[in-house]
């Protein structure tokens, strides 16, 4: 059974329950208070009968009269009576009169036949006779005899029974309008449900963009919004694994790709010198040649021990000198600058320490350096570092090519080069930036890019500040000004 039929159902049964009580109630009850009062006119009227009867029978008795059933039924028919009611004068035998005893009353205007129930004590009964309904009362009067009053309740039964049937006809209706109206409310109320369960089809399906938008209020609506959410982050994962299938995809075409070309060159050249006899020229041609290629993978084999030396060892961290960080970079990076057009670097030694390891920051700068003088060869290399609540933004700048805009995302990801036949000319691999990320991301930093295509491009870090060391002193010697010397970085 649907959601919405158990809704419309059980709505109906609580308005059927409900409606039935509180109708039954109020029709009982204006039953029962009908029937108390017409009880307390019958008393009455029957007190009255029972006082008159008395009247006559000790009338009766002054006169010295015989108490004969002739004169018994003489003065009870001139007794007045209440509308519906009759009467029956009986000598009283026993505890109790029975219905057989009416054949023997003095007087007695019972209906013919009379087999409903006549009281054995003081007290009022309703029953059943000659097709109608009574309620009849005794009281045992003087001189041995006992009056029965019997009173029509028929009318009141009557009453009842239409009031009865006239509920019933309204609980129908009622029950018709409410099934109506709660048929189009449990449609209104499921239809998000609806909704949440097409959506989720859907979504299942793979449209993982598809969003509910419902927005009720209540508790459907905050079902519907963290739906939405579930499935925002569904498709943020889908789009997490697929950009990683992706990276590892181009990761390991790229990987094989610069494998291979050195590869090549170093086999070709290789075979040369083994099964030919070239002269000193070319000797020394194939030789440069196995020499440059060789370099290239050893270069390579390097990066890659780098990046997976920070992904498996933890750093300690301490205060380390930005600017012997930065000379040693630009003195390890001199050979890259001058085969570039002879690349300056500009900076300005501003005297600044940060929490950092200084071989992985020195290295870090090298192949921005480096990368800097690929982009314009011959051009400024620009270094600036700036302090500001407990942070030192670091940014290096070149003003060469620059980056497109839809490549500034994948910059880091391992062998991704923007120019694959420029980086491979100038003999550069993919690692550079991938190796720095991962450096930056170590010290708790993230690289920022902005560049402009022919303009230049800005890398851009912030770091912990830290104080620089104390230096020890020996004892009753003035303080020497701290003199750092500029390490080089590790290749």
């Amino acid at each position: 059974m649907r959601f919405s039929a158990k809704l419309v159902c059980s709505m109906l049964l609580v308005v059927v329950a409900f409606f039935a009580l509180g109708g039954s109630a109020l029709l009982y009850g204006d039953f029962a208070d009908r029937l108390a009062a017409a009880g307390e006119q019958e008393q009455g009227q029957h007190s009255l009968t029972c006082a008159a009867v008395e009247s006559e029978v000790l009338a009766l008795l002054r006169q010295g009269e015989a108490m004969d059933a002739a004169t018994v039924n003489e003065f009870c028919a001139r007794l007045g009576g209440a509308p519906g009611q009759v009467r029956a004068l009986l000598p009283r035998s026993g505890s109790a009169a029975q219905p057989a005893a009416l054949t023997q009353a003095y007087y007695s205007n019972f209906p013919a036949g009379w087999a409903g129930t006549l009281p054995g004590v003081d007290q009022a009964v309703i029953t059943r006779a000659a097709g109608r309904v009574w309620r009849v009362y005794r009281s045992d009067l003087i001189s041995g005899l006992t009056l029965y009053s019997a009173f029509d309740l028929t009318e009141v039964f009557t009453a009842r029974t239409r009031s009865l049937q006239r509920f019933l006809l309204l609980e129908a209706a009622v029950l018709a309008a409410a099934a109506a109206v709660a048929a189009v409310l449990s449609h209104r109320l499921t239809r998000p449900l609806a909704l949440l369960s097409r959506a989720s089809g859907r979504i299942a399906a793979g449209d993982y963009a598809l969003r509910t938008g419902v927005h009720t209020g209540d508790e459907i609506g905050a079902l519907s919004e963290d739906f939405d959410r579930m499935a925002a982050a569904v498709q943020e994962k889908v789009a997490a694994l697929e950009l990683s299938v992706q990276q590892r995809e181009d990761f390991m075409g790229a990987f094989t790709h610069e494998l291979k070309t050195p590869m090549t060159g170093i086999l070709g050249y290789a075979d040369l010198l083994r099964t030919m006899q070239p002269d000193p020229e070319e000797q020394r041609e194939a030789a440069g040649a196995i020499f440059h290629e060789a370099k290239r993978l050893e270069d390579l084999s390097g990066k890659l021990l780098k990046l997976l030396h920070l992904d498996e060892e933890a750093l300690t961290l301490g205060p380390t000198s930005l600017d012997a960080a930065v000379a040693g970079a630009v003195r390890s990076a001199a050979p890259a600058l001058r085969q570039n057009g002879g690349a300056e670097v500009c900076w300005t030694p501003g005297g600044l320490w940060v929490v950092g390891d200084g071989d992985l920051l020195c290295d870090l700068l090298l192949n921005l350096f480096t990368n800097a003088a690929k982009a314009g060869p011959g051009g400024r290399i620009e270094v600036r570092a700036a302090a500001e609540d407990g942070t030192v933004t670091l940014a290096v700048q070149d003003h060469g090519c620059g980056i497109p805009a839809d490549h500034l995302d994948r910059v880091t990801e391992p062998f991704y080069m923007v120019d694959k036949s420029r980086a491979r000319r100038q003999g550069g691999s993919g690692l550079g930036l991938a190796l720095c990320a991962r450096i930056a991301e170590a010290h708790g930093a993230r690289l920022q890019f902005e560049s402009e295509p022919g303009r230049g491009t800005t890398v851009t870090l912030a770091l912990r500040r830290a104080d620089p060391p104390a230096a020890p002193q020996p004892p009753g010697e003035a303080p020497a000004p701290a003199e750092q010397e500029d390490p080089p970085c590790p290749n």
